[in-house]
């Protein structure tokens, strides 16, 4: 590899077309410059330049080795520049979250978007354990995931709450739920089965946990039958809307679902939700354009 400070005085050298000139630039001695020309010349196995008097003249070998130092250092700014890419508004950003909470912050970072189209936002819709992975392995990262993890591997912060609903079919009593003849809402869901879906169990149990029903807490949920199952959330709603099952789930895919008005929740006698965390790895810092998409889910999800 030819020495590049050599070649800096080469290109040098054909600018200013002599020694001395060359020399004033470089901040060198006159013979220093007669060195790194014959060093580089010796490199070459070739002769670069043609002394003329006070002046000089490329070689056509002198000529093709001007083309390829000006190109070597075209590329080294190229890479130079391309280390700094660290700005807050361009590049691209990727969030891994569940889809309830995709629904809610992804309209949001759209319209960051829209101010800065640089900034490219990529939204990974995935389950808590595969996010927690994902970041673990640094093949994510940013995500947001429920309740907050026990891992040397993330750090957290806090966001806010979710808050979780025990959603039924809509029916007639329902407007009517303080008379005595109703079922108490563990026969009916009993009844009713539940529409599976991948969070399923864990809303439920959580749901029983803390609602402070003595229906509900009283219930074995791994004997509650199944209706159904189905892993898309924008269709877990309907099998519930259309009566064949109860679901529980975060409230705010009420706002998204064309079958909302056929549903119901359930008033509990607590409110049951779920802490939020934003999580990342504690090795590395995020890229500056992760600022505004942090603080753009905070906004949404507080």
């Amino acid at each position: 590899m030819l020495n590049p400070t050599w070649l800096d005085t080469f290109i040098t050298l054909a600018d200013t077309g002599n020694f001395t000139r060359t020399a004033e630039v470089r901040f060198m001695t006159q013979p220093g410059v007669s060195q790194h020309i014959k060093k580089l010349e010796e490199a070459c196995g070739c002769e670069l330049v043609i002394r003329l008097g006070k002046g000089v003249q490329l070689t056509e070998q002198g000529q093709r080795v001007l083309a390829y130092a000006n190109a070597q250092q075209e590329k080294e700014h190229a890479f130079i520049t391309s280390l700094k890419f660290d700005m807050p508004y361009e590049g691209k950003c990727v969030i891994g979250c569940s889809g309830a909470i995709a629904q809610r912050i992804y309209p949001a970072l759209l319209n960051v978007q829209l101010r800065h189209p640089a900034l490219h936002i990529h939204v990974e819709v995935a389950p808590r354990k595969s996010i927690l992975a994902s970041i673990a392995n640094n093949t994510l990262s940013l995500g947001i995931v429920t309740n907050q993890p026990e891992s040397d591997e993330v750090t957290c912060a806090y966001l806010g709450e979710e808050s979780l609903g025990l959603i039924l079919p809509r029916t007639s009593g329902d407007d009517k739920s303080t008379k005595d003849d109703l079922p108490t809402i563990d026969k009916r869901i009993e009844k009713l089965g539940l529409i599976n879906h991948p969070d399923a169990m864990h809303y439920l149990h959580r749901y029983i946990k803390d609602c402070g029903d003595a229906h509900l807490s009283a219930l074995n949920i791994m004997k509650i039958k199944s209706s159904g199952y189905i892993n898309q959330l924008s269709q877990i709603l309907l099998p519930v809307s259309l009566g064949l099952g109860f679901t529980v789930l975060p409230t705010s895919t009420l706002a998204f679902s064309n079958v909302a008005d056929r549903l119901a929740v359930y008033k509990p006698k607590n409110s049951v939700t779920e802490p939020l965390y934003c999580v990342q790895t504690p090795h590395n810092a995020l890229p500056a354009r992760y600022q505004i998409v942090k603080e753009t889910i905070s906004e949404v999800l507080r």
